[in-house]
């Protein structure tokens, strides 16, 4: 009786007890036999399991792409996931999990079309190793069919019908069909090239004998559930006959070439008008301003200053360098706003200004300044200049007159002279050597000027001045050399409101 009882316990002890580790060395991989569809930007698993199922975590997974076997996408070994060789993977891959139930499957993130293709799935132990293919296919649905028409040889009223699509993936079909939507079949095959990306694009053509009523299609497809389709009347072309579109277009294009003539001419009268009038309103602004049109005595004729709407498209950012500025000024607002923080200062030298962080020494640069608040209660600025210099000027120590001969190019406004350009002697814009009329210009009851535009061309060696409120040009000078580069300059005044750079 003890001998049955042990032989019970000898063998229930053989059946639960555990299969030995040496029989789980010997394995094969079970892997899908199709490809693996999915789409681009999706994620996806690729499938690898052992069997028999036994623990994967202490055995060593790679995946890898043919021929890429020392550059894995993925790595597992000793328990871990290593870096990832192939720099196209990082951060894309991983292990679905479930290694100790033998489930080694990838994991692709943001799939890509390099994606796709051949991957295998290699798992190895001390003793053994085992590797399996997985095909991944993308689903990219191509263009829509593009459907054309031409005259068959040898007439007959038969047509020529051609269909094309690219962009496919994987390789599309391709059907014809009629309006009863009865398949057509083609004698010839379908053609099917690849493009740079490895896109599959499609084409087809037949002949057909058409009715006034009956109409074609074409499909290329993936499945039922993703095709494109196009339809077309394949009706021959009648012979010494316009067609009704080839008339249609005809009128549109004849009409379309008229309302263009009709249209320069319209804008050709407006633009005569406009410089007609402009004219005047110009001479009568600098007028009104203390000053009169400047004649232009350069020996470069070839400079004439733009309208205001040209050089408008050339504005740049300008920035004032509080470390240029004099002891007496404050930038502010951003180093957009500057002014004399202390008006009963009598014995302030005139280089009272500050420059622009801003260098220029080729092109074309326009900047604008508001030297007058639009309040009725602002008080009038007493003097400012602006314009360019020198970076040598920056660098003086001493005060020296703002000429061109020192490196400053200015147009000034001071209350009891009104507007004029330093030059050497001081020149007032009228061109001639007088003083400027006297003119109160908070007295005149015309318009005064609030915002002064600054355009410095470079390459041609001219600055012009631009009233921006009224979009009209007051002044220019020519022959701006220097071996340096510019800068802007800008003086408040020593009494007055802020100057303001926009």
């Amino acid at each position: 009786m003890h001998s049955g009882v042990f032989m019970r316990v000898l063998i229930l002890s053989v059946v639960t007890d555990p299969i030995p580790a040496q029989n789980s060395e010997i394995f094969t991989l079970v892997v899908p036999h199709g490809p693996i569809l999915t789409r681009i930007n999706a994620s996806i698993s690729l499938p690898c399991e052992l069997s028999p199922i036994f623990s994967a975590e202490p055995l060593e997974v790679r995946w890898y792409r043919p021929g890429n076997f020392n550059r894995p996408a993925l790595l597992y070994k000793d328990h871990s996931i290593q870096a990832s060789v192939d720099p196209r993977y990082w951060g894309r891959v991983s292990l679905t999990g479930g290694l100790e139930r033998g489930n080694v499957s990838l994991r692709l993130d943001r799939v890509t079309l390099e994606d796709r293709g051949e991957y295998v799935c290699r798992v190895s132990s001390e003793q053994w190793y085992e590797k399996a293919s997985v095909s991944l296919t993308l689903i990219v649905l191509g263009g829509i069919p593009v459907l054309s028409l031409a005259e068959a040889r040898g007439g007959g009223g038969q047509v020529n019908v051609t269909c094309s699509s690219v962009g496919w993936s994987p390789q599309p079909t391709l059907t014809w069909k009629n309006k009863e939507g009865a398949e057509l079949r083609n004698v010839q095959e379908v053609l099917y090239t690849h493009d740079s990306q490895g896109l599959v694009s499609v084409s087809s053509w037949l002949l057909y004998s058409p009715s006034d009523s009956d109409w074609l299609s074409c499909t290329v497809s993936l499945s039922e559930e993703e095709e494109k389709e196009s339809r077309i009347l394949p009706r021959a072309p009648m012979d010494g006959h316009w067609s009704l579109g080839a008339f249609i277009t005809t009128l549109i294009i004849l009409l379309l070439v008229v309302f263009t003539v009709i249209g320069l001419f319209i804008w050709n009268k407006k633009t005569d008008k406009t410089e007609s009038t402009e004219r005047p309103e110009e001479t009568a602004l600098v007028r009104e301003c203390g000053m009169q049109p400047a004649k232009e005595t350069t020996t470069q004729k070839k400079c004439v200053p733009k309208a205001w709407g040209e050089v408008k498209r050339f504005k740049v950012d300008i920035t004032l360098d509080p470390t240029s500025a004099h002891p007496n000024l404050n930038v502010y607002a951003g180093r957009k706003k500057v002014y004399c923080r202390d008006s009963k200062v009598t014995d302030v030298p005139t280089a009272l200004h500050v420059f622009s962080e801003d260098r220029f020494s080729s092109g074309q640069s326009y900047w604008e300044v508001k030297v007058r608040e639009d309040s009725i209660f602002s008080k009038e600025k007493e003097s400012w200049y602006v314009g360019v210099a020198t970076d040598t000027a920056v660098n003086k120590t001493v005060v020296v007159p703002l000429t061109p001969e020192n490196g400053f190019w200015v147009l000034t406004c001071e209350k009891e002279k009104g507007y004029y350009v330093h030059a050497d002697p001081q020149m007032p814009v009228s061109g001639n050597e007088s003083p400027l009329i006297f003119l109160s210009l908070s007295e005149t009851g015309k318009a005064i000027l609030t915002t002064l535009g600054v355009f410095f061309d470079c390459d041609k060696q001219m600055l012009s001045f631009y009233d921006a409120e009224s979009k009209v040009h007051l002044y220019s000078l020519f022959n701006i050399v220097s071996s340096n580069t510019f800068l802007g300059v800008f003086s408040p005044g020593l009494r007055g409101r802020c100057l303001t750079v926009q």
